[in-house]
């Protein structure tokens, strides 16, 4: 039983690592560059397969939340297979594309056509010794993702079922009929406008007496089931001898999702539904002495199915009928409708069709390796291929749903229905929406020599090119890269890494598309220097990189000038109109790539065999940033203004990172977090000229909110009267918004914005810490992650803009309007015409969007050997539960999650019920 349980907590079962474990694990720089941890000088986090296990979603990406410091992971809305987070790596360092590259086995692929069995390990590069070699592709960081493959040992079967359940959380609560009548005509009323309903209308609304002509229907209610549903099997295999080594699994996955009714036609179904296959097999083979052959297999087939609507559509009815503008179904059996809400909820969730899309994509790739000790000791060489084919099909059964509007007789007149659109047949259509491939070529050559015990070598000739061609117009890329690096340790202390690259994009301009990026990195291991030597002391290591990396992800053809239709002009003898061309758009002259000058210092220190701590700071200097010409040009030019290459942005910010493992008697528990703080600048971006500093945008973070800063809410129109500023932006009325003058020139008006909050893009400051225990077999794991310095725009439909363009209201704007009998509710007064005193960006609107989450709380339980010793071949068993983002800790009053504020598809609390079994 010991014995079981050391390996549960070495192994997948548990996801603590040791210190020794940290220390002798292999750090990846990529370009299939790799040492040990010990003696690296890159600032590289990882995430092993262990720590990953606790959350095996649909998409692999949301299994990275609060594990790697340096890596900032975003939920995004959407349908379960469509949801896959955003990535940044420190933060924000660009205006432009600021996702990092992503790399599986070496190669650019999307993380989330991987299982997430798949995956060995996830390593962040984040600073100039790693990045340098990635030249013109480098400057945004690089996540490198290696998946599992074989070892020389005894195989292992190894069978998971996994059943999911969903839950969506913060579905907002819309008002009932009746209030949504009182509060139309009060803001009517507001407007100077007549009122909508009578008093027997509302009446109708309250006591629902006429339903059919006065409904109250709950459209969250009627088109949202309470849960989904899914199961997750994986089957793998693993082991071999001394000439080959295997791995090979196959996972299936599904979901069915949340939609109702969704069965209401013969023959298919309108749910929003997934599968998904994954195959994966890497062989090692052994082909002599000196001779290596590594394959690689690795793919999927997926099918998704929707209602013919798309999910943004229905989640935009939901979020906006009023529960009184018409009934599901008239007394006819035909949709319910008005002239003004065609966008019955449930009709285009059952009435319109489906839609399915399958996606098919295969990655293939052969690598053989030489030793080439006949001519040099220690040389060898490498030569890699691979090939990606990814493809996309959509096929949709469309049709239009038959819908009326039904009118009350009233005072002894008949109803009216009158018919506002007919049903149609399906109609199918099919179509290729992406056919994507991708060849990869990378040669290298390696030299791994020790002189002595005091000297080590490690250098790497590197060539790669990298071709995407996909279906469409200028929607191909190549990029070309000659690597140089150097690796070099003295005495087991003194480390010495230097990266050299040039690197080509091919939408930059055919002249200027090479770039130089050098980079150095030096370490110190002081723990082995003979003063430092102790017994508790594993490791301590001062380290520093500086260097440049690139990035060029421009639009293609920038570089050239383009032409579109003009107006018509007449021309020959007997003139005639002929239709002519006319100068677009500019070239951008002197096109080139963004330059990213980083510098990182840091130290890893590991004691007790328990302790390890990590901290880094950095510095990134990012320049020639393509940005809008507009500010740098004068508007006199009469076209366009050309982009430029003269953006600056400067960036700043530190992590840590620290674990603590150990036991108590019986009890094994383990300890950890990181945190990461990242700051932006804009120091240069062409700003067009603004006649007050604080309006100016440089000088401030990337994406960072402008608006008014609010003083209150009038609250009556003598306070209006009386006050001496006057707001230009539109006309005033008690149960306005009061803006403050930042000019002091009495009037409110443009300018009078100011910075507001942070940015909604990626918060300053992440964090995450987990923490585990078990004893005798029972466990827990939990993971907590949080964001702090974070901005969101509370503009949601309804929820903050109720009336206007037709929505409803939700019950917490309701509870808390401002009226002359509540003159100090927290938020404006009602208005059908909307106010741009009121729904501006301002500070009222701007929200603290911090907030702390439980990612991941799992509970196991391993059964004993004398449990399993009936069950035929079984070595090892674990049931488990585990639940996924059960509960926040933020300031959004429980009305919306801080990570979804637009009307989409809600996310999901998940949980999770599963076995693991190892034969």
């Amino acid at each position: 039983m010991e014995k079981s349980i050391k390996l549960l907590i070495a192994g997948l079962l548990f996801s603590s690592v040791s210190v020794a474990q940290i220390a002798d694990s292999i750090q990846h720089y990529g370009r299939g560059i790799s040492f040990n941890k010990k003696e690296a000088t890159t600032a590289g986090g990882v995430a092993t397969s262990e720590r990953l296990s606790h959350r095996t979603s649909t998409v692999a990406s949301n299994s990275l939340f609060g594990l790697i410091p340096g890596l900032q992971v975003l939920q995004n809305a959407g349908n379960e297979w469509e949801n896959g987070a955003t990535l940044y790596i420190r933060g924000l360092g660009t205006t432009n594309e600021k996702s990092p590259l992503i790399l599986i086995d070496g190669f650019e692929r999307s993380i989330d056509n991987l299982a997430v069995q798949d995956i060995e390990s996830v390593t962040v590069l984040k600073d100039a010794t790693s990045l340098a070699l990635y030249g013109i592709r480098g400057a945004n960081g690089v996540v490198y993702i290696t998946t599992k493959r074989g070892y020389v040992g005894k195989p292992v079967i190894t069978l998971d079922y996994e059943f999911k359940m969903g839950t969506p959380h913060r579905l907002p609560k819309f008002v009932d009929g009746y209030t949504y009548a009182q509060a139309l005509n009060e803001g009517l009323k507001n407007d100077g406008l007549s009122p909508r309903y009578t008093d027997r209308e509302l009446d109708a609304f309250k006591n629902q007496t006429y339903p059919e002509f006065y409904p109250n229907v709950d459209w969250m209610d009627e088109a949202l089931r309470d849960h989904s549903y899914g199961n997750n099997v994986n089957f793998s295999m693993r082991g071999g001898g001394d000439n080959v080594q295997y791995f090979a699994q196959l996972n299936y996955l599904n979901d069915k999702g949340i939609l109702q009714p969704t069965d209401d036609n013969d023959g298919y179904s309108t749910q929003f539904k997934y599968s998904k296959l994954n195959f994966l097999t890497n062989l090692d083979v052994k082909l002599g002495a000196t001779s290596k052959l590594e394959l690689s297999l690795r793919g999927n087939f997926a099918e998704d199915n929707r209602p013919y609507t798309a999910t943004t559509d229905i989640f935009n009815a939901l979020y906006q009928v009023p529960a009184g503008a018409m009934p599901i179904k008239t007394s006819h059996g035909t949709w319910g409708a008005t002239s003004i809400y065609g966008n019955n909820p449930i009709a285009r969730i059952s009435g319109t069709g489906y839609e399915r899309g399958q996606s098919r994509n295969l990655y293939a790739d052969v690598k053989f390796v030489q030793k080439l000790d006949f001519i040099a000791k220690g040389l060898s060489a490498t030569a890699r291929i691979g090939l990606d084919n990814e493809a996309r099909y959509w096929e949709r059964n469309q049709r239009k749903f038959a819908s009326e509007e039904a009118t009350m007789g009233w005072d002894g007149e008949k109803d009216q229905y009158k018919k506002l659109t007919d049903e149609t047949p399906l109609d199918f259509t099919s179509s290729i929406k992406d056919v994507v491939r991708h060849l990869n070529i990378n040669v290298q050559v390696n030299y791994d020599r020790n002189w002595g015990t005091d000297h080590k070598l490690n250098a790497t000739l590197f060539y790669a090119m990298d071709k995407m061609t996909k279906r469409g117009q200028n929607a191909g890329r190549a990029y070309m890269d000659i690597v140089g690096q150097a690796h070099y340790t003295y005495k087991s202390r003194y480390l010495l890494d230097f990266s050299l690259s040039g690197s080509a994009s091919s939408v930059l301009d055919p002249d200027k598309r090479w770039g130089i990026f050098p980079a150095i990195g030096a370490g110190w291991i002081l723990s082995e220097e003979s003063a430092l030597k102790a017994d508790w002391l594993d490791m301590l290591k001062l380290r520093a990189s500086y260097g440049i990396a690139g990035r060029a992800d421009f639009g293609t053809q920038l570089f050239r000038s383009s032409y579109s239709g003009g107006s018509s002009y007449f021309f020959g003898d007997t003139p005639t109109s002929i239709g002519g061309l006319k100068e677009s758009r500019l070239a951008v002259d002197g096109l080139t790539y963004e330059k990213s000058h980083k510098l990182n210092a840091g130290f890893d220190f590991m004691a007790w065999r328990r302790l390890s701590v990590t901290i880094d700071g950095y510095y990134d200097h990012r320049t020639d940033i393509l940005v809008d010409g507009d500010g740098a040009l004068s508007s006199v030019l009469g076209i366009a203004t050309p982009s430029i290459n003269n953006g600056i942005v400067n960036s700043y910010g530190v992590e840590v990172a620290a674990s603590w493992n150990d036991k108590i008697g019986n009890v094994y528990y383990q300890l950890g977090g990181q945190f990461s703080f990242n700051r932006n600048e804009i120091k240069e971006m062409n700003e067009v000229y603004r006649p007050y500093d604080y309006l100016k945008r440089t000088g401030h973070s990337i994406g960072q909110y402008f608006g008014y800063e609010v003083e209150g809410i009038y609250k009556s129109q003598q306070e209006i009267d009386e006050r001496e500023v006057k707001q230009v932006l539109d006309e005033v009325q008690p149960g306005d918004l009061k803006f403050k003058d930042q000019n002091g020139d009495k009037i409110i008006d443009a300018y009078d914005q100011v910075a507001l909050g942070y940015n909604n893009i990626c918060p300053e400051i992440y964090y995450g810490f987990n923490l585990g225990a078990e004893y005798k077999g029972f466990g827990f794991t939990a993971l907590f992650q949080g964001v702090a310095n974070y901005s969101q725009l509370l503009d949601t439909r309804s929820i903050y803009r109720p009336l206007v363009s037709n929505n409803t209201i939700s019950q917490h704007y309701y509870d808390n309007r401002w009226t002359a009998s509540n003159p100090d509710g927290k938020y404006p007064r009602l208005t059908y015409n909307g106010s741009k005193n009121n729904y501006n960006t301002n500070s009222m609107w701007v929200a603290d969007a911090s907030f702390l989450k439980l990612r991941t709380l799992e509970v196991y339980y391993q059964l004993p050997e004398r449990w399993i010793k009936s069950l035929p071949g079984v070595s090892q068993a674990r049931v488990f539960a585990r639940g996924h983002d059960l509960f926040s800790i933020d300031k959004m009053d429980g009305v919306i999650d801080p990570e979804l504020t637009g009307a989409s598809h809600p996310l999901m609390s998940q949980y999770t019920f599963g076995v693991n079994l190892r034969f």
